[in-house]
């Protein structure tokens, strides 16, 4: 499997701290790739050096091959990577169409001129961005929604939106941080089969880091392991289950004995 997405190296210090060390790891195209540890392990820092919140202390992040690291956010999405945040991050006063279709201008060269200037490219970059909110509606089943405002929705719903505005960027590459927190069991269910689906019918590659461990037994193809900033394994969802030094690390511990 040819890597998307490839890390190598990447270390984040604050002060004295290592949050990051050394890290490395490859996420493959069409691949769903697990991160996980126990909290404080360098998960989210992770999250924020690929996707350019921060910049590295060392080391590389390539996408497509294209060295990407430290670029803004703004520019990284640009080269087809987007990130969803732990809290569901909307625009509460706009509607969900209205936030996805933020998702869809987010990506076009020059953005804000062609939605200033009384243009053809304008006209055709908001006909296009109208087209894609449509199949995101479609795609996501926030159809029925679609006119009320985000701040009103349920929080699950929130969350599916969160991911909506990620989608309508069109991204190869998806970063995923946290995304069932907070939702039930038959939320968390319905939310592992929407990802399911979107990764299917999108052709994407995806980035995961997810407590709900069951989720991430599902749904991921392999698992990476941060304790302590770095990585301890990377291997398939069986292989990490059976793991001595992940169960001594992260699975054996009281809250994910059941995993």
């Amino acid at each position: 499997m040819s890597a998307m997405l490839e890390v190598r190296e990447l270390s984040r210090n604050f002060g004295g701290l290592k949050a990051v060390s050394e890290l490395t790891f490859d996420v493959g195209r069409d691949e769903v790739v697990g991160l996980i540890g126990p909290n404080g392990a360098g998960k989210s820092t992770a999250f924020n050096l690929i996707s350019g919140t921060l910049r590295p202390s060392a080391g590389q992040v390539h996408l497509h091959g294209r060295d990407i690291t430290g670029l803004a956010p703004s520019r990284v999405v640009r080269h087809g990577l987007a990130r969803t945040f732990q809290s569901a991050a909307v625009y509460p006063t706009a509607t969900v169409a209205e936030n996805i279709q933020r998702g869809t201008l987010s990506t076009l060269p020059g953005a804000i001129w062609t939605q200033i200037l009384p243009t053809g490219t304008r006209r055709q970059a908001l006909a296009a961005a109208a087209r894609e909110v449509e199949e995101v509606l479609e795609l996501t089943g926030l159809g029925p929604y679609r006119d009320v405002l985000a701040g009103g929705l349920p929080y699950g719903h929130q969350k599916k939106l969160g991911v909506a505005v990620g989608i309508a960027t069109r991204p190869d590459l998806l970063l995923m941080d946290e995304p069932a927190a907070g939702l039930n069991g038959e939320e968390c269910a319905q939310f592992g089969r929407l990802l399911k689906q979107l990764q299917r019918e999108r052709k994407l590659s995806i980035l995961l880091v997810e407590h709900h461990m069951a989720l991430v037994m599902d749904l991921c193809q392999r698992i990476v392991v941060l304790v302590h900033g770095r990585k301890i394994a990377d291997d398939t969802p069986a292989n990490i289950r059976a793991n001595p030094a992940v169960i001594e690390a992260y699975l054996g511990a009281p809250d994910y004995a059941h995993a």
